[in-house]
């Protein structure tokens, strides 16, 4: 029995080395992948840290152009580009290569620069041929003014420009805070002393009107304004293009004014009130229109008016009389119709829910004695200086 046994202990040992070298290679397969990973890793987190230097360096410009400072990295410098950044000290496996591409806006589209950094290289396995490693970053640049980014980041309001305070676009700038928080007081240039509307910051309406010193009255309004401006007797308003309608108002025309013909609420607590600034600072005016306390509303029309205003104000859209005057409305923006009506500045305001501003007037004579003038044409070819205007006063 003991010679039938001889032999079999090697054979088993043999047995058990093949098996454990078979799992060996295994191992030693295992550790080639994970080195060549932790490689591939080492060289794509390379490469990322190099598109994003690139990235950040395009995006640290000092100015928009014209840098008095030979070292200042302008807005206008970035453009496309290729290098070959050198890797950290004892990175020598590899060698890398990046390519910036800027794509321009535009005519019509935001004006900032769409901006790619890609950073290619070869790895073990592709190093003997085959397709390069990308690592592609993608961002934009906005040209604004680097003392301008943090605006960048402010929330905007977009009912309207901002206010301090918090006032709504349509409260006069001359306002100083009211007495209540939240609302303001203002008094109309060219009223009597103690003449004042208090304004609530956040919805521009009227509440409160003074007529005189500690006469006040709780009322609901909204305010009408906009701008006077006039034209010399005898003067033609000029046709399309061109500053038809010069600044300022004529200090030998005062008399002028504004006046609210009421439709609705017909019998307002406080009546509508008009004030122009004086001649000698301008041509604005302003209108505290009551509103119907149920609709929150007032329909009418604004028409110019004044005891003292002379010439006379026409009555015929065919006067051709010099020392006549007639009146157009007009707006800074092109909001008529193909039909010649003016949506932003009808003749008939119907069921106002809000302040109005840029409610303009421009003053001229009726005619040279033959040819009866009529309201300057669609300037909108050009640069809009006043817009189209629509006859108002004749209104036919």
């Amino acid at each position: 029995m003991i010679a039938r046994s001889r032999g079999v202990s090697l054979i088993e040992a043999l047995v058990a080395l093949a098996v454990m070298a078979f799992g060996l290679l295994g191992v030693v397969g295992m550790q080639a992948t994970l080195r060549f990973n932790s490689d591939v890793s080492r060289q794509r987190a390379e490469a990322v840290r190099m598109a994003q230097e690139q990235m950040e360096s395009m995006r640290s410009f000092g100015v928009l152009s014209g840098a008095t400072v030979p070292s200042d990295h302008e807005y206008v410098d970035i453009v496309s580009g290729s290098d070959a950044p050198a890797p950290p000290a004892g990175f020598g496996n590899t060698t890398f290569s990046r390519t910036t591409t800027v794509l321009l806006p535009t005519a019509n589209d935001p004006k900032l620069k769409v901006l790619q950094v890609e950073v290619l290289w070869l790895d073990r396995r592709t190093a003997a041929g085959g397709a390069s490693e990308p690592v592609r970053l993608t961002s934009s640049i906005a040209e604004v003014a680097p003392e301008l980014m943090a605006s960048v980041g402010l929330p905007g309001d977009r009912g309207g420009a901002q206010r301090p305070l918090g006032r709504h676009p349509s409260i006069p700038q001359t306002v100083v805070p009211g007495a209540t928080p939240g609302t303001s007081d203002f008094t109309p240039p060219g009223a009597a002393t103690g003449v004042a509307w208090t304004f609530v910051n956040g919805t521009g309406q009227i509440t409160n009107v003074c007529s005189a010193p500690g006469v006040c009255t709780a009322v609901s309004g909204w305010l009408v304004s906009g701008y006077i401006q006039f034209i010399g007797l005898g003067l033609a308003p000029n046709p399309v293009g061109g500053a038809e309608i010069p600044a300022g108002f004529a200090a030998s025309y005062p008399g002028i004014g504004v006046q609210v013909n009421l439709t609705a609420p017909i019998t307002p607590a406080v009546p509508p009130a008009c004030y122009v600034t004086p001649a000698s600072v301008g041509t604005a005016y302003y209108c505290f229109v009551p509103i119907a306390v149920t609709t929150a509303s007032w329909s009418g029309r604004t028409v110019l008016d004044g005891v003292a205003f002379t010439p006379a104000i026409s009555n015929l859209s065919s006067d051709v009389t010099a020392s006549n005057f007639k009146v157009c409305r007009y707006t800074p923006q092109a909001t008529h119709t193909p039909t010649g009506g003016n949506t932003a500045h009808p003749l008939d305001y119907t069921a106002v829910t809000s302040s109005l501003t840029n409610q303009n007037f421009l003053v001229f004579s009726a005619g040279d004695g033959s040819t009866a003038y009529t309201c300057p044409a669609d300037d909108s070819t050009t640069p809009l200086i006043n817009g189209t205007t629509f006859a108002h006063q004749p209104s036919v």
